[in-house]
């Protein structure tokens, strides 16, 4: 995978041969960061169920301060970790699964949190809830969900704000403020 523009355009991020990951394509990651030009610049940023590590490597590149990923699969995790290793950054990662991690972070904030869970776990919902009831997204902050159509979205809608939402084959990229 090649990051798509920033100062790291055409650099290769590694990714792991495994069912668990399915990288976020290019052309879905140009359409996030297209829709997020503004927010970017100095993000503090939360990667959650983050594989690769391509989503959070675009917004560096792009201008995001800081970067915090999540991932439970410790192989996925030594890639990511000799992909960070690559470049000159502030990462840090979290070896958990996305619902623990989200009652261990503390006293931070976060611009933008992506949410990308394998598509069959039914996690959305629960990672939603903890991310508002944990309070870890700043007032101006937005989350991005990425999700395959036969998620629900109008049973998230009584807690958040639905900001957009795109369509990009069986991928699906939703927007939410609290």
């Amino acid at each position: 995978m090649i990051i798509t523009a920033g100062t790291w355009k055409g650099k290769k991020v590694h990714t792991v041969k495994s069912l668990d990951v399915r990288p976020t394509s290019s052309k879905v990651r140009e359409s996030i960061f297209n829709i997020l030009q503004t927010k970017i610049q100095d993000a503090v940023v939360l990667d959650l169920f983050a594989g690769s590590g391509i989503v959070g490597f675009e917004a560096l590149s792009r201008g995001a301060k800081k970067i915090i990923f999540v991932e439970k699969n410790y192989k996925i995790i030594q890639n990511l970790q000799k992909n960070i290793s690559s470049f000159d950054c502030v990462c840090e990662i979290i070896f958990s699964d996305a619902l623990i991690a989200l009652d261990k972070i503390d006293n931070i904030k976060f611009d933008l949190i992506f949410i990308d869970p394998p598509y069959k776990s039914e996690l959305i919902s629960p990672v939603l809830e903890k991310i508002k009831n944990n309070n870890l997204l700043n007032q101006d902050g937005i989350i991005i969900v990425e999700h395959p159509k036969s998620i629900n979205i109008d049973e998230i809608l009584d807690k958040f704000t639905l900001l957009k939402e795109k369509k990009y084959g069986d991928t699906y990229l939703t927007f939410f403020e609290i």
